[in-house]
């Protein structure tokens, strides 16, 4: 069924579930390309199809819709990690496999990786953060369960897994975005550091007497 709007536009009937998905989808795009402050209701309301009052039917303010968005943008973008029964080796090709994926994904997606690193920076307020810290803490948690490190699930191991999550935000930015990287320093950076980090920095932080 379709209805037609005030200026003679049919508009076609979804379900709550379809409607509230392109609505969130319309907004995520708006997001995506400007600054929140410079994105309105009204814009979101035509990128997406609908009347403003319907808008408000799904979402009560901009701002809530704002972060349903981060939290669909904070989930998105995910480690490629293989499940593996070792930790990863700096030589062992399954783990460069790895990374390939991780820095395919970032170059495919680089727009909504970009924005996703920058999530959680200084410009961010505490609910932001709260949201893209608790989204960064489940993928640190599904990353050492894929290096089969489950068992030994530390919060010496946890800290230190959430800390290659920002080095690789981080590298990704000065390859993607400020060009101080090549793709190939980024992936010798990315591939060399956790293995390194889990054999000579790991057992020292757990044993409590960090190796100086």
């Amino acid at each position: 069924m379709t209805s037609t709007d005030g200026a003679g536009a049919k508009r076609v009937r979804l379900d709550y579930d379809e409607r509230r998905r392109q609505i969130l989808h319309a907004a995520g795009e708006l997001f995506l390309q400007r600054p929140y402050s410079q994105v309105s209701i009204t814009d979101i309301a035509e990128a997406a199809g609908v009347a403003r009052g319907l808008l408000h039917h799904y979402f009560d303010s901009k701002r809530d819709l704002y972060l349903e968005v981060v939290r669909g943008v904070s989930a998105s973008v995910g480690v490629p990690i293989p499940r593996a029964d070792t930790p990863p080796d700096a030589d062992d090709p399954a783990w460069g496999r790895a990374v390939d994926a991780l820095l395919s994904f970032a170059d495919d997606n680089a727009e909504l990786w970009l924005i996703t690193a920058r999530l959680s920076g200084p410009e961010s307020d505490e609910e932001v953060a709260s949201i893209v810290d608790e989204s960064r803490e489940v993928l640190a948690e599904q990353t050492i369960a894929a290096l089969g490190l489950a068992e030994r699930d530390t919060p010496e191991l946890r800290a230190l897994v959430r800390g290659y999550g920002g080095l690789v935000q981080e590298v990704t930015l000065e390859w993607l975005e400020r060009g101080r990287l090549t793709r190939a320093q980024a992936r010798d950076i990315l591939v060399r550091t956790l293995p390194l980090l889990l054999e000579h920095v790991l057992p020292g932080l757990e044993e409590g007497h960090p190796q100086r």
